[in-house]
């Protein structure tokens, strides 16, 4: 970036998770803030809330853009679009996201968390630790951390916590002091068009980092390991009592018995190893990871339970890969092997419900009522013969639903663990939902 001070900036996709932590900030800077996205959501909201002007229209307006405004845009935004042709034509700075969010954590020790999956729960942890441990440092999260009640957790910047996004390279702008890679699952095949260009990028930015940890699934990178059966850093002893998982935690070949886990699943255990990895890196003492992991809250929409009862239970979650719907899927039948499970899933891009419309098949196959609500096209347009459809044909006993119907339909499957699941829009219906759910309790 070329500016050395900023006074305004203007962020074109402000509601996003990673732009709203970036305007918050920006905020806690006292800078200037305004920003553009298509629609109002709850984050626009409470960015609103605290202070911040947002348009959702593509009005032309110089009262958001001063000569001096630096401009950043989120890369799930055109070139094209019009806020974007506006601030070229005003010849201001334009910068992705990823620029500033590097410029901001290379200017101290940035840890980074990467992976296509387990990203936002591992960062989370990791902030807990290092915040609760005492140590100086700030954080960018992709969701909301039910610990901080925020996405961003505002510190000094001797130390920056940032989830390192493998979309479009983003993670490159990152120079991490210590890194961690959770998985290399094939993702975003919109952009990689092979899953070893995919890998090759992970490796390239293992080699940006001063230490990289990797999962120790992960052959094709070389460093050190973490993981189930890592007599190094590592987990084993895994009891499960109902919704309370217990583990020895392995630290620098060290065990420390039966700790309880943050979160449900055996997926986050692992997290839990990889945070308490890099917290031990950076010189936390075991007593005080495990305080952490121990009285970590977790994150919104990561297996958030939001009613549980002996008849009634209800999980909203993030999931949108079958990796991750299987692991989500794994980790409730662990906690209630016998029941079975509803689900209304939402599809989250045209190209990866493309992309992995078999995989899709085989996991959601395991749901005993399945409820299949339109795609999120998020940045994408639609794909013909890509829609839900599609796999509601592929899927036995599975239902095409919409969001009119989908809160009435879950709430009919009596005896089942209701979950929704997606990265879209589906928690939308969360409040209507509850609400029928609890109906049933009258």
């Amino acid at each position: 970036m070329e500016k050395v001070s900023i006074t305004s900036i203007d962020f074109i996709g402000i509601g996003g998770i990673g732009m709203s932590a970036l305007a918050r900030w920006a905020l806690k800077k006292n800078i200037k803030v305004s920003g553009y996205d298509k629609t109002q959501s709850e984050i626009t909201k409470s960015l609103e809330n605290e202070g911040v002007n947002i348009r959702y229209n593509n009005q032309k307006n110089d009262v958001y853009l001063n000569d001096d405004t630096l401009v950043v845009y989120t890369p799930a935004i055109s070139l094209k679009h019009p806020q974007i042709l506006y601030a070229i034509h005003k010849k201001l700075q334009i910068v992705k996201r990823s620029e500033l969010l590097g410029n901001i954590a290379n200017k101290g020790i940035c840890l980074a968390v990467a992976g296509t999956h387990g990203k936002t729960t591992t960062s989370c942890l990791l902030a807990w630790i290092l915040s609760n441990s005492g140590m100086p440092v700030q954080a960018f999260f992709g969701g909301v951390s039910a610990n901080f009640k925020s996405n961003y957790l505002h510190g000094t910047g001797e130390i920056t916590i940032v989830e390192a996004d493998e979309y479009d390279r983003s993670f490159l702008s990152l120079k991490p002091s210590a890194g961690v890679i959770t998985s290399t699952d094939p993702d975003h095949l919109d952009y990689y068009k092979t899953k070893n260009e995919l890998q090759n990028t992970f490796s390239e930015f293992a080699k940006k980092c001063g230490t990289c940890y990797t999962h120790s699934s992960i052959r094709e990178i070389k460093g050190k390991n973490y993981g189930f059966g890592n007599k190094e850093f590592g987990a084993e002893n895994i009891v499960s009592n109902g919704i309370n998982q217990y583990f020895d935690l392995i630290l620098n070949g060290i065990k420390y018995p039966r700790i309880n886990a943050g979160m449900p699943g055996n997926h986050n255990i692992e997290n839990a190893v990889a945070a308490a990895t890099i917290a031990n890196h950076v010189g936390v003492s075991a007593k005080k990871i495990i305080e952490g992991i121990e009285t970590f809250k977790g994150v919104k929409r990561r297996f958030e339970i939001y009613i549980t009862k002996t008849d009634l239970v209800y999980i909203d979650d993030y999931a949108h890969h079958p990796t991750a719907l299987k692991k989500l899927i794994n980790a409730i039948q662990t906690i209630y092997p016998s029941k079975e499970i509803a689900m209304v899933f939402q599809p989250h891009l045209y190209s990866r419900t493309r992309d992995f419309l078999g995989e899709f098949k085989e996991v959601l196959s395991e749901i005993d009522s399945l409820g299949i609500l339109p795609i999120y096209p998020a940045r994408e347009n639609p794909i013909p013969g890509v829609d839900s459809e599609t796999l509601v044909d592929l899927i036995p006993g599975s239902h095409l639903l919409s969001f009119s119907t989908a809160a009435h339909w879950i709430s009919s499957k009596t005896d089942h663990i209701r979950v929704t699941a997606g990265a879209g829009d589906i928690n939308s219906l969360v409040p209507e939902i509850i609400s029928s759910l609890k109906k049933l309790e009258k």
